[in-house]
């Protein structure tokens, strides 16, 4: 028989939503301080020891599991935004007038601004404007020298980016660019930061490549064609009457940042993950052999080992196991309910590709560099267990371009040279901005052509 409250007296109070399991439970505020030493150690033991769902804080959650993610990014955006209007960025390093820092009706006139600059008829040539940088690069490197591959990857993705976003050739423009872009991703990225206003030594070489980057970007906007309605830099200049320049500007800046630098990160990680793998380097020298003697009519299907060929599969691995987007967040503007935990409005929801892509009940042997995975399955087994470029409406614009450019410049530049790794166990990844490598060097070894 059940039980009724005694007349006159309220019915007891419902009993509180139970809240994720998570490391605050315990330790409090340390958990700020192991985030800022290790953050990618973290967010693992976090998923490994608490499950899909983590209170990092009372009001930062991380979710794991795809179906969350897929629920937060796609079926229920709209219980979601990107940035709050607290935590939108101020100051000359956060570009807050760029789209990926914009929402609502902002957001969706910036967005449409740039679409048609990234459509699939855009990438024809995409390879011939490999080949040709690649060309020049290697061109400069000696037999035998040893190079720091990400600062050489930074300067070729930025030369390519540049006909991209410019249609045109950049030259010593886009040496400026890629200087000033990698002053401010490295400045950028300390997890200790002081404010802006106080005379620190980091404080003034920000300063300055900010305003480098200023000048080259005003440089690049002033002598632009007025009549190109077709690249980036021609749609932004077309408004520019309208426009003010520094929406122009945090709107190039983000673009070079998030797309040039992060898939010069990539292209590390790639040179890096087959450095390890003798056959796998053998693998992606043969698909260059084929894909070059298919374009130059000598034969050849384009593409071993299947569509999109070895370079393809290559590309994906290292955007899996090494995403420079590691971490991305949204936060929500009413109660959402994920993995069976109703989250609060204001909870600010992470997720981590770098603990998404290293899930073993996803991705088989996930932190073995595996390029044949993609040429067995061709895709992982949840469609949101791998998402390098995001997911829904705020996904990457330039995704599909990022992938074709690490794929040719991956066939080029293995037509013409084998990077030999130097010191590989010194290699670590510094979750920043992007997920940038450190320490990756290489011993050129030319290619040299079979006797006839």
């Amino acid at each position: 028989m059940a039980a009724h409250p005694p007349s006159g007296l309220s019915s007891p109070p419902p009993a509180p939503e139970p809240s994720p399991p998570g490391p605050h439970h315990a330790r409090g505020t340390a958990n700020a301080a192991d985030f800022g030493v290790d953050p990618l150690g973290f967010l693992t033991r976090c998923a490994r020891e608490y499950g899909d769902v983590v209170a990092l804080t009372p009001a930062n959650v991380l979710i794991v599991h795809p179906d969350d993610i897929g629920r937060a990014l796609v079926h229920r955006r709209g219980d979601v935004v990107k940035i709050s209007a607290e935590q939108r960025p101020r100051g000359p390093t956060g570009f807050p007038l760029a789209m990926m820092n914009s929402e609502g009706a902002s957001w969706e006139r910036k967005r449409s601004r740039l679409r048609p600059a990234f459509r699939s008829d855009r990438l024809e040539g995409l390879d011939t404007i490999a080949r040709e940088a690649v060309a020049r690069t290697v061109d400069r490197w000696s037999d035998g020298a040893t190079i720091d591959v990400h600062a050489e990857m930074s300067r070729l993705a930025m030369h390519i980016g540049a006909v991209h976003l410019a249609g045109r050739p950049l030259g010593a423009e886009a040496d400026a660019l890629a200087d000033a872009v990698a002053a401010i991703m490295r400045l950028t990225g300390s997890p200790i930061r002081l404010p802006g206003w106080l005379p620190s030594p980091t404080g003034i070489r920000l300063r300055r490549a900010l305003r480098a980057l200023d000048t080259a970007l005003a440089a690049l906007i002033e002598g632009h064609p007025a009549d190109d309605t077709v690249t980036a830099l021609g749609r932004l200049v077309a408004e520019r009457a309208d426009t003010p320049f520094a929406e122009i500007r945090d709107e190039l800046a983000t673009l070079l940042m998030s797309g040039y630098e992060t898939t010069a990160d990539a292209l590390t990680w790639l040179v890096h993950g087959l450095g390890g793998r003798p056959e796998a380097d053998a693998l992606l020298a043969a698909d260059a052999r084929d894909h070059g003697a298919a374009a130059s009519g000598a034969g050849g299907t384009g593409g071993a080992n299947g569509p999109g060929g070895y370079a393809a599969a290559a590309a994906k691995e290292a955007l899996r196991l090494y995403p420079p987007a590691w971490v991305i967040s949204r936060v929500a503007v009413r109660p959402i309910e994920l993995g069976g935990y109703r989250l609060a409005a204001g909870t600010t929801i992470g997720i981590s590709q770098w603990v998404t892509h290293r899930d073993e009940r996803w991705f088989d042997a996930p932190a073995e560099f595996r390029p044949e995975r993609w040429l067995r399955q061709g895709a992982p087994g949840h469609r949101y267990a791998y998402l390098p470029f995001g997911a829904g409406p705020r996904g990457c614009l330039g995704a599909s371009m990022a992938v074709r450019e690490i794929e040719a410049v991956a066939r080029a530049l293995r037509s013409r040279v084998r990077l030999e790794p130097v010191a590989p166990g010194q290699v670590r990844p510094r979750p920043a901005l992007a997920l940038q490598p450190c320490g990756v060097r290489a011993t050129v070894r030319r290619e040299r052509a079979a006797p006839r």
